[in-house]
């Protein structure tokens, strides 16, 4: 029962440590967004809002792909290690890198868009039970990339609304995450293809 807990802890830590970057680049985009407010024409303002939540997904969209190839590469040193094999992975001061938890697995990229968008869900869920206007400012300031794209068409929307760029957030994480596993399986497919082609060579010369 305690391996299972801490197998859980472990996972949970890797989904809050893959979701920071994302999280931050986000509240950059979400900040400018922000300081749009201020302009008084409502249709340059809705295009400028829209155009940083575009930005926002296509920087999480690279951020989130990395985290997919790095994590095929665990798994790939994770079935070495399996296999009996040396890892093949190593950190600073020759330390063995592989760690179950960061292995890859196709959900696990909309788990992290999931983690990224924990702050927008809290707000709203305060929001909705308290209706607290020094909520909304703080959602507003700390996650503005997803209050901003539906609140500069109105700022009479519900709160509701700004679940919809959490969604695509969501989705924009698991398909880079899937992206980049794919991209990566395809590089070790090539590298082993490559290896066979030279051992076959070798053999060839030998004979």
């Amino acid at each position: 029962m305690a391996n299972l807990a801490g197998r859980a802890g472990r996972s949970i830590l890797e989904y809050l440590r893959r979701a920071v970057s994302p999280f931050l680049i986000n509240l950059m985009f979400g900040m400018t967004m922000f300081a749009c407010v201020a302009i008084e024409i409502k249709e340059l303002r809705i295009i400028l809002s829209f155009a940083l939540i575009i930005l926002t997904f296509i920087t999480s969209f690279l951020l989130i792909r990395s985290a997919g190839e790095y994590a095929y590469k665990m798994k790939v040193a994770g079935d070495r290690k399996r296999a009996g094999l040396p890892a093949g992975m190593t950190a600073e001061g020759g330390k063995d890198a592989y760690a179950p938890a960061k292995e890859y697995r196709d959900y696990k990229g909309f788990v992290i868009g999931a983690f990224v968008c924990l702050i927008p869900f809290i707000f709203v869920i305060v929001d909705l039970c308290t209706g607290s206007g020094g909520a909304r400012l703080a959602y507003a300031m700390i996650a503005g990339w997803a209050f901003w794209p539906p609140m500069s068409i109105s700022t009479s929307a519900n709160i509701l609304f700004s679940l919809i760029p959490c969604a695509v957030q969501i989705v924009v994480a698991g398909v880079a995450y899937i992206f980049g596993g794919n991209k990566e399986k395809l590089r070790q497919f090539a590298l082993e293809q490559r290896a066979e082609n030279i051992s076959k060579t070798k053999g060839a010369k030998k004979h």
